[in-house]
C-alpha cells in the first residue's frame, strides 16, 4: 500500500481489533478493508466470530479463513495478527467461551499503551462477551462498537444479536463503554451495484474480490425463501422483490462501526439506559440506573462510503 496522504495526530491515533463474522454475508469485507486504510487506525488484530450453524456448522472457521484471504489479497499476509474466536454462542451469561481471540482482547485491554482500544463488533458479541467475563477488569480499559440489535424502543431479533442473546446480554449488563448501531442505522448504508462496479471493482485485486464476492452472496440471498419471517409471508409477490434484497444493490452495513471512528456522528445518537433483550430481540429490562450506552439512530452514510471508496482508489488504483 502507497503511504497515506496526511497525518493524524498522536493524540487521535487509537488501536483497533475488528471481531467480524466475515463469511457470513460479503460486508464485512467492506469494513475491514476501510479500517486497514485508515491512518488513525492501527489494527493490532483481527478475530472470526462464528454466526450460528443455520449456515454452516464450522462459521468461525469459514470468517477465520475469509479474513486471511482479504489481508493475502491486501498483500498484508502476516502482517495482522488473526485469532480464532469462539464456535458456538455463550450457552448461558456466566459461562465463557475460551478462545484465542477472547484471550487476545483481554491481553490488548489490559496492555499499557496511551491509545484507547476500540473493539469493532461486527457481528455477534461471543468474543467480547467472553472476554470480560474472562477478567471483567477490561470494563475499564476499552470502548466497543456494536452492529447489532433491533430499533428503538421497542426491538426485535437481528442476525448479529440473534446469534448470541446471552453474549449481547453480558455486555448491555457490564460497564463497558458501549456504542450500539441497531438495524435502524446500519441499514443506512445502501449502495448499488452499478456503483460498486465504477468505484470499487476497478482497483486491484481486492477491489475485484470485494465486488465479485457480494455479487455471489447476493446471488444466494435474493434466492433464500424467506416466507418464514412474519413481514414477509404476507407480502405480495410484487412487493417481495424489495424487501430485505432488491437485486439491484446491498446495505454495506457493518461499515458504521468504521465511519464513527472517522467522522464524528454524535448527533444522529443519543446516550440512554441500557436495557437487556430478551429471547425474541425486543429490549426488556432496565440494567440499573446508572447504566448509559450510546446508540446511533441514524448515520450519515455518504461521508463514510466516500472515504471508503477513495481510500481504495488511492492505494489500489491504477
Amino acid at each position: 500500500m502507497k503511504e497515506h496522504l496526511y497525518k493524524v495526530p498522536a493524540n487521535k491515533k487509537i488501536r483497533i481489533i475488528i471481531d467480524t463474522d466475515a463469511y457470513a454475508e460479503a460486508d464485512d469485507q467492506f469494513a475491514i478493508v476501510h479500517a486497514l486504510l485508515t491512518p488513525k487506525f492501527e489494527v493490532v488484530g483481527i478475530i472470526a466470530e462464528q454466526f450460528g450453524s443455520s449456515h454452516y456448522e464450522n462459521s468461525m472457521e469459514k470468517s477465520y479463513e475469509e479474513i486471511k484471504r482479504i489481508l493475502q489479497l491486501m498483500n498484508l499476509e502476516g502482517k495482522i495478527p488473526v485469532f480464532k474466536g469462539a464456535e458456538k454462542a455463550l450457552t448461558d451469561e456466566k459461562t465463557a467461551s475460551i478462545s484465542e481471540g477472547a484471550k487476545f482482547i483481554v491481553k490488548e485491554a489490559m496492555k499499557e499503551d496511551d491509545r484507547p482500544l476500540f473493539v469493532l463488533n461486527m457481528g455477534a458479541l461471543t468474543n467480547l462477551a467472553s472476554a470480560y467475563l474472562i477478567n471483567p477488569e477490561i470494563k475499564d480499559k476499552l470502548l466497543a462498537v456494536w452492529i447489532g440489535g433491533g430499533p428503538y424502543p421497542v426491538g426485535y431479533m437481528d442476525f448479529n444479536s440473534g446469534n448470541d442473546i446471552n453474549a449481547a446480554n453480558v455486555v448491555l449488563s457490564s460497564t463497558i463503554e458501549l456504542w450500539q448501531i441497531p438495524l435502524t442505522a446500519y441499514t443506512m448504508m445502501e449502495v448499488t451495484f452499478h456503483e460498486l462496479f465504477e468505484r470499487v471493482k476497478p482497483h486491484g485485486e481486492i477491489g475485484n474480490y470485494l465486488v465479485e464476492n457480494l455479487l455471489r452472496v447476493n446471488e444466494i440471498e435474493c434466492a433464500s425463501n424467506l416466507d418464514f419471517l412474519p413481514f414477509f409471508k404476507n407480502a405480495s409477490k410484487a412487493a417481495k422483490t424489495m424487501i430485505i434484497r432488491s437485486g439491484e444493490g446491498w446495505s454495506l452495513g457493518d461499515s458504521p462501526a468504521v465511519g464513527v471512528l472517522i467522522t464524528p456522528q454524535t448527533k444522529y445518537s443519543e446516550v440512554r439506559r441500557a436495557q437487556r433483550m430478551n429471547a425474541d430481540g425486543s429490549y426488556g429490562e432496565y440494567v440499573g440506573e446508572n447504566r448509559t450506552i450510546r446508540v446511533y439512530h441514524s448515520i450519515d452514510s455518504r461521508v463514510i462510503l466516500e472515504d471508503m471508496f477513495t481510500k481504495i482508489k488511492y492505494h489500489f488504483g491504477s
